[in-house]
C-alpha cells in the first residue's frame, strides 16, 4: 500500500465549510463516522475508491484531497529549513502540517519569500562572476582607482601645502575637478552596465514556475490528451505514425518543406525550424526516435496551439519566459501523447511490467521518452504507477524533475550522491538498478542510465544526462526490475537521504554539508 501525506486538516475543513456533520459524510460515502474521524485526524490514509467518494461528497477535484499539494509544500518547508541561514531561529518540522492546513497563503508565502532569497543569492553569485571577469568592469574599476588616486593625490597637496603660488593652485583646482568629472563619467558607466545586465529578471525562477505548473495538475492535462487523440486519427488513422506519415502530414497539410541534412550543416540540437519559409530541417545523423519525436513536436505547435495556450493562460506564471518555458513542455508532453496512446501505452507498460527497454521497441521510443511518458498516466481512476522521475547533468544539476510516488525530490540544492542517478555515469547506457532505504524507513526503488544526445562525426558536440525513475516498493510485483533484490529485507537497502543538508545520517562517507540535528531512529548507516 502507497503512503498518503496526511490529508485530515484539509478533509475537515472542506467538511466543516459545507456545515456537514461527520456522521452525516460517513453515511454518504458509505464508511462509519469512527473511521471518519480516524481519516480527520491523520490516524488512517486515504485513496483509491475512498478518495474518489469523498471527493464527490463534498464537491471537490479528487486532487484537492490526494495531499500531493500538501506533500509538495511539506518537501519544499523541508528543504527550505535545512538552509544554514535559519540556524539561528530553528523550525519545528512537526509544525509544517498544521500550518499548511490552517494556514496555507502563509507558508505558500513564506516560501515565495525563500524562492526570492534563493533567486536574489543566484544573482549575486553572477554579479560577483562579472565583476571578476568581465573586461569592461575591469576597465572601468581600473579608471575608477586612479581618477580617485589623482584625487587623493592632489587632496594631500593642499593639506601638506599651504603656501602654494596662485596659478599652482590654480593648475591643481583643474586638475581635481576633471579626475572628479571622470570619476563620475566612469561611476555612471558601470551603474548603467550593471542595470542593463539585470533589466527584466525577476526574483522567480521560469523553471520553478514550470515545475509548479507540472505539480498542480499532478503532470496530466486531459485536454492535450484529447487533442493528442484527434490529432493521431488525422495523421495516421492506421496507428503507425511513422516518421514517414508525420513528415506527409506537415507536408500535405501545413505546406512544410522537410529536409534531412549533414549534421554540420545544421546547429548542435540537430534541428530547425523556420516558420517563414516553411522549413523544418533535421539531421540526418539523430536517431529515429528523436527525429520522430521532433516531428510530432512541430505538429503539435501547429495543431494545438489554442488548448496549450488555455492551459499556460490559467497557470500562475509571473514572466513571459516561464509562459514559454511551459509551451515548449507542453508541446512536449502532447507529442508524447500523440505519438504513446494513453490506453495502449498503459496496458502494455502493466503487460511488460514496465520493462523500459521492452516498451522503447514497441513504441519506437527513446529512454527518456518512455520514463517520461510513464509518469504522465495519471487519469483519475485509469492512473498507472506513480513514478518519480528526475533528470541531471554529469554536474548534478537537475533540469527535470516530478514525484507522485511521495519521494521527495530536491528544489534548492542537488540530489543524494548515493542515489542511482549519479551512479550511472559510471556505465552509460547501462541500467543502474537500486533499492534504497531514508532516513524514515521507507523503501523505493530506483532505476537509472545515462544517455548520451547529440550526434554526427567525431568533432561534433554530444551531451549525457542521467535520466532516472523510481516508485514504492508497494509497486514491485508491477515492476520488472525490483526482480533479484532484496525487497523483503529494509536492511539490505541502500540507506540514502535526499540531500545532505537535511539528511540526519551524520556518518554517511559522502556526506558534503554538517547536519546538527540528531539522526531519525532507526534511519542511520
Amino acid at each position: 500500500m502507497s503512503r498518503q501525506v496526511p490529508v485530515g486538516h484539509r478533509l475537515r475543513r472542506h467538511r466543516k465549510d459545507l456545515g456537514l456533520t461527520q456522521m452525516a459524510l460517513a453515511e454518504a460515502i458509505g464508511i462509519s463516522p469512527s473511521y471518519l474521524n480516524l481519516i480527520e485526524h491523520n490516524r488512517r490514509p486515504i485513496g483509491g475508491g475512498l478518495l474518489m467518494r469523498l471527493a464527490d461528497a463534498l464537491g471537490l477535484e479528487p486532487g484537492a484531497l490526494s495531499g500531493s499539494e500538501d506533500g509538495r509544500l511539506l518537501a519544499d518547508l523541508g528543504e527550505m529549513t535545512a538552509d544554514p541561514v535559519f540556524e539561528e531561529a530553528p523550525l519545528d518540522p512537526k509544525e509544517f502540517s498544521s500550518a499548511i492546513a490552517t494556514t496555507p497563503a502563509m507558508v505558500r508565502g513564506l516560501l515565495a519569500l525563500y524562492r526570492a532569497y534563493r533567486s536574489s543569492l543566484d544573482e549575486v553569485d553572477i554579479l560577483s562572476e562579472r565583476l571578476s571577469h568581465d573586461p569592461f568592469l575591469a576597465d572601468a574599476s581600473h579608471s575608477v582607482l586612479t581618477r580617485i588616486t589623482a584625487i587623493r593625490t592632489v587632496a594631500e597637496i593642499f593639506h601638506s601645502y599651504d603656501d602654494l603660488e596662485p596659478e599652482q593652485r590654480a593648475h591643481f583646482n583643474q586638475t581635481l575637478m576633471r579626475e572628479s568629472e571622470r570619476l563620475a563619467e566612469s561611476a555612471t558607466e558601470i551603474f548603467n552596465f550593471l542595470e542593463r545586465g539585470s533589466a527584466g529578471r525577476r526574483a522567480v525562477n521560469p523553471a520553478e514556475e514550470v515545475d509548479d505548473l507540472l505539480y498542480d495538475n499532478n503532470n496530466y492535462f486531459p485536454e492535450l490528451e484529447e487533442r493528442a487523440e484527434g490529432l493521431r486519427k488525422a495523421v495516421d488513422p492506421d496507428g503507425g505514425l511513422f516518421l514517414t506519415d508525420l513528415i506527409l502530414h506537415l507536408e500535405a497539410h501545413h505546406d512544410v518543406h522537410v529536409e534531412r541534412l549533414p549534421s554540420e550543416e545544421l546547429p548542435s540540437r540537430g534541428h530547425y525550424w523556420n516558420p517563414e519559409r516553411r522549413i523544418f530541417q533535421l539531421s540526418r545523423a539523430l536517431p529515429i526516435t528523436s527525429s520522430r519525436f521532433l516531428a510530432a513536436r512541430l505538429i503539435c505547435r501547429l495543431e494545438a496551439a489554442e488548448e496549450i495556450e488555455a492551459v499556460v493562460g490559467r497557470a500562475h506564471l509571473t514572466s513571459e519566459t516561464a509562459r514559454e518555458r511551459a509551451a515548449e513542455a507542453l508541446i512536449s508532453y502532447t507529442a508524447a501523447a500523440l505519438l504513446f496512446p494513453y490506453e495502449a501505452f498503459r496496458e502494455a507498460a502493466l503487460d511488460l511490467r514496465h520493462d523500459i527497454e521492452m516498451l522503447q521497441q514497441r513504441f519506437a521510443a527513446s529512454w527518456e521518452q518512455v520514463c517520461h511518458r510513464l509518469t504522465t498516466l495519471r487519469h483519475p481512476g485509469r492512473e498507472g504507477v506513480p513514478f518519480h522521475f528526475l533528470r541531471t547533468d554529469i554536474a548534478g544539476n537537475i533540469s527535470k524533475r516530478f514525484s507522485a510516488s511521495g519521494l521527495q525530490l530536491p528544489r534548492y540544492s542537488g540530489a543524494c550522491p548515493r542515489w542511482a542517478v549519479h551512479e550511472a555515469y559510471l556505465t552509460p547506457d547501462r541500467l543502474v538498478t537500486q533499492y534504497v532505504r531514508l532516513p524514515d524507513n521507507t523503501t523505493y526503488l530506483f532505476v537509472a542510465r545515462a544517455v548520451r544526445r547529440g550526434g554526427g562525426g567525431y568533432w561534433a558536440p554530444q551531451a549525457v544526462h542521467s535520466v532516472m525513475i523510481g516508485c514504492d516498493t508497494a509497486f514491485s510485483k508491477d515492476i520488472v526490475y525490483a526482480d533479484g533484490l532484496p525487497l523483503d529485507n529494509p536492511d539490505a537497502a541502500v540507506p540514502v537521504g535526499i540531500g545532505c543538508r537535511q539528511c540526519p545520517r551524520v556518518d554517511c562517507l559522502q556526506r558534503a554539508y554538517d547536519q546538527a540535528e540528531p539522526a531519525l531512529e532507526g534511519g542511520t548507516t
